[in-house]
């Protein structure tokens, strides 16, 4: 039998619900924008990370609330699909709650609220593919680089952000994909790779045109290049096996142990023996490699590196064409290893960089790829500008994918808050007023950027209003790309000034925000489930 009990009523909890949200939005309101600050979030063990992030500060923000896991939970989908944005997701979605309270007490019903939303929601998204994107050029670099340099400005490397755009550029070209018979181009950024190394300034950081395998080198009595490299990426252990856990063995004499010893030294030798016969020269395992098997290795011109990561390692095997073996069966002839299953490169050599040996494999078979090599004084700057390049990268992807942008700057919101006055105005049903409110809550987005640069908020925002109303006219209808500049504390133009973002991005931060802000609105109450068992198991006890 099971006993239950309410929280504090229907509109108490929804009101909390709300509050709850809004917490969350206030914690990242401040590092929003190019001109924001800096949070310092300190864990349980002392450990400090400074961020201005959205995804990584909710990401270690520890909630206990269970709506605010919800909108938590559904902003993380946008950092996983769209890799930027999350922050907007968390502060639209907010807002719509904070309004839609208002609305439930002006006598409004919550199901008329969700409906108005939805049809907002889908309205901003038919209206954003119809009048807002633009398609660039084939081939435009230029918008390319912007769309980069847009995504790059409220992180810390925006501080030099014509070099990290570049390389993001150039990391994502190599990485290009046509698709057979179909138009269409995909971009397979999982196989970038980063490497971060302490020491000098984050401008050395830089694309290499292959792949790095940190804290190994090429061991002493081999030349510091291999050249061509036929590679092997295996998933097996060149230590001397070991008997099988439960498994006994009686040993009534020293001898019998030799044996055991020589039988075991022989297993090993014998999947070296058989590896060698493919013509591999460089060995990557993710497991151990036994002392006396490196020398026999090193005795047949064969590199052999150990306790490489599998995520290492399955970058390293889509780049070359090697297939990562997992087992050993004597059994069958040339299932164990042959030359099909051996991966190609021009060359492969060891470096020092600040005191820290790596192993650079350039001139892979299939994909050209790359690692971008991070440089900058503390880990915790390397990891930001880790997760900056990665958002950048998604970013570019999207463009190159989607083939179609947007301008940037709250340029997009208003225009879409100034025509949803317009449909607003067109409905005569209860629906008109959480539209308006809709519309509202999108003006947010420019009213945190201008709020956060330190500008008049309510002067530029009629401005801003202003120039998108006029350009419901055909005469005037370039305004509608003209949003905020806040690195020269201008109204401008943003298609021409390159703030542009894509337009998937916009469409699904929109769509997100609305499932989350609908999600927690449905939720009128909560119901705590109690088990008679529990009580008398704690009065026997007592």
């Amino acid at each position: 039998m099971e006993k239950f009990s309410k929280s504090f009523g229907k509109n108490k909890t929804r009101e909390q619900n709300i509050k709850e949200c809004i917490k969350v939005s206030d914690l990242l309101i401040s590092s929003f924008g190019p001109i924001s600050m800096d949070k310092m979030i300190i864990d349980n063990t002392g450990e400090i990370t400074t961020t201005n992030d959205g995804a990584n500060i909710l990401k270690r923000l520890e909630t206990t609330h269970p709506v605010t896991n919800i909108l938590v939970n559904l902003a993380s989908q946008q950092d996983e699909e769209i890799g930027d944005g999350t922050t907007s997701v968390v502060i639209i979605a907010s807002e719509l709650l904070k309004r839609a309270e208002q609305l439930i007490k002006n006598k409004i019903h919550p199901s008329i609220i969700i409906s108005a939303y939805r049809l907002a929601m889908c309205f901003s998204c038919s209206y954003l593919r119809k009048e807002l994107c633009l398609t660039p050029q084939k081939n435009d670099i230029g918008s390319l680089l912007n769309i980069a340099k847009t995504s790059l400005a409220s992180k810390i490397s925006g501080v030099n952000s014509k070099k990290f755009a570049m390389i993001s550029l150039q990391a994502v070209k190599a990485v290009q994909v046509k698709e057979r018979g179909r138009k269409k181009t995909r971009c397979q950024i999982k196989a970038i790779s980063f490497t971060k190394i302490q020491g000098q300034n984050m401008n050395n950081s830089c694309l290499v045109n292959g792949y790095i395998i940190p804290n190994q080198k090429i061991f002493s009595g081999f030349s510091t290049c291999i050249s061509p490299a036929k590679i092997a990426c295996l998933n097996i252990d060149f230590r001397r096996s070991k008997l099988h856990h439960g498994v006994l063995a009686r040993i009534e004499t020293p001898g019998e142990i030799r044996k055991i010893s020589k039988e075991e030294f022989k297993i090993a030798k014998k999947k070296a023996k058989e590896l060698l016969k493919s013509g591999v020269n460089i060995i990557l395992t993710s497991k151990g490699i036994d002392e006396f098997l490196q020398k026999f290795f090193l005795k047949n011109g064969v590199v052999a590196i150990r306790r490489i990561s599998l995520d290492c390692m399955k970058k390293i095997a889509m780049a070359t064409g090697a297939k990562i073996r997992n087992k050993i069966d004597f059994k069958k002839e040339n299932f164990f290893f042959n030359s099909l299953f051996l991966g190609e490169a021009e060359e492969i050599f060891d470096q020092e960089i600040s005191k820290k040996e790596i192993l650079v494999i350039r001139g892979c078979r299939f994909c050209p790829g790359g690692t971008i090599l991070l440089r900058g004084t503390t880990e915790n700057l390397l990891d930001e500008i880790s997760q900056s390049l990665i958002d950048s990268l998604c970013m570019v992807k999207k463009t190159l994918e989607g083939k179609k942008i947007v301008a940037g700057g709250g340029s997009v919101e208003t225009a879409l808050s100034v025509s949803l006055e317009n449909l607003g105005s067109s409905i005569n049903k209860q629906e008109q007023l959480p539209i308006l409110e809709f519309g509202e809550a999108l003006m947010t987005i420019p009213k945190i950027l201008v709020q956060n640069s330190g500008l008049n908020v309510s002067e530029v925002i009629a401005k801003l209003r202003t120039l998108h109303r006029a350009s419901k006219n055909p005469i005037l209808k370039k305004y509608k790309h003209f949003g905020l500049d806040l690195g020269r504390k201008k109204i401008r133009n943003n298609i021409l000034s390159g703030i542009i973002e894509p337009v998937f991005n916009k469409i699904k931060c929109l769509q997100i925000a609305t499932e989350a802000a609908i999600t927690i609105l449905r939720i009128d109450d909560f119901i705590f489930l109690k088990k008679e068992n529990e009580k008398e198991e704690k009065k026997n006890l007592n």
